[in-house]
């Protein structure tokens, strides 16, 4: 029995679509500041997936790449999520 309603798994997909849009890749203009190096001063693991993602959205995968490496198994993930939601959607019409 599908439950009702939007799970997370439904969303990551279309916002890691819409957060890659809305951030300018060049700048990272409209991006949310990193808490940790707000905090401390220094870089986190994953400073730079706003601008990687925003690259990788507009179709610069090698820039992406060189930006933050992390953004590939983010995406890796959030298109499996968004896979298995709907391949478990269409099965639970059956």
């Amino acid at each position: 029995q599908m439950r009702k309603g939007i799970s997370l798994h439904w969303l990551m997909l279309p916002a890691l679509v819409a957060y890659g849009l809305l951030v300018e890749p060049s700048s990272g203009d409209r991006a949310l500041p990193c808490i940790w190096k707000l905090f401390f001063g220094v870089a986190c693991p994953g400073c730079g997936l706003s601008r990687a993602d925003a690259l990788l959205v507009r179709g610069d995968l090698r820039a992406a790449l060189e930006l933050n490496w992390l953004i590939v198994p983010v995406w890796l993930l959030a298109v499996k999520s968004f896979a298995d939601r709907v391949v478990n959607a269409l099965s639970q019409r059956r």
